[in-house]
């Protein structure tokens, strides 16, 4: 039976930091959107989000504690991701709500379902346990990821929207998930795996107006 190598615990729980800390920001950016909107399935949907959110970092800390007590998180990691949280709650804080959904929802879930995605293959094939936990998890990222695209797409369809101006306003937010992506590269090559494929999926997961801007960053 393939199980997950004693090397590779403290290069999983690496890559679970970063996750962790993308669901205590999507957390946060979820209870804020809650009052952007007034549109009440929005609202309960954003605050479900938030409730999930929550529950998905206290998972992946519980799974850092069991995989590495000790580990450390990585302090660019960490800068990559203050900024990114600076970015939004600057767009929250100018109420620019579709901002929000692309820095959130787009960029930083479609980024975290990538990981999931691809992390969950190798997992399973180490048999790793919590494989119902795992599953359930990447559904839920799924699931807000959609929520996303399909409220720009609503807004875009109406004309309340640039597409130029989303274009223009991911920038800063791809270039910062793609240095956070790569900054963990040695986590990914001690488990056999390179940042730049989970790029690419990152990539294909994104609307087509917004994947030739991914390709730039």
């Amino acid at each position: 039976m393939t199980v997950i190598k004693s090397g590779e615990h403290v290069h999983l729980a690496q890559l679970l930091q970063f996750l962790d800390l993308g669901e205590q920001l999507a957390h946060d950016c979820a209870n804020a959107q809650v009052e952007l909107v007034s549109d009440h399935r929005m609202k309960v949907f954003l605050a479900g989000q938030a409730k999930q959110e929550g529950r998905h970092a206290l998972a992946f800390q519980w799974a850092i504690r069991w995989l590495s007590p000790r580990v450390k998180n990585s302090p660019l990691i960490s800068r990559h991701m203050t900024h990114y949280r600076d970015l939004i709650m600057a767009a929250v804080e100018h109420r620019h709500f579709p901002e929000t959904l692309l820095g959130e929802q787009i960029i930083l879930e479609g980024l975290g379902e990538a990981i999931l995605q691809r992390m969950e293959t190798g997992l399973a094939k180490r048999k790793a346990p919590f494989g119902r936990l795992r599953r359930m998890l990447l559904q839920q990222e799924e699931a807000h990821h959609a929520f996303g695209l399909r409220s720009l797409e609503r807004m875009i369809a109406a004309d309340d929207l640039s597409i130029e101006n989303l274009r223009e306003a991911a920038v800063p937010y791809l270039d910062l998930a793609k240095s956070m992506l790569f900054s963990a590269e040695d986590a990914f090559q001690a488990i056999h795996e390179d940042p730049q494929d989970y790029w690419d999926d990152f990539q294909e997961g994104l609307p087509v107006w917004l994947q030739a801007s991914s390709s730039k960053a």
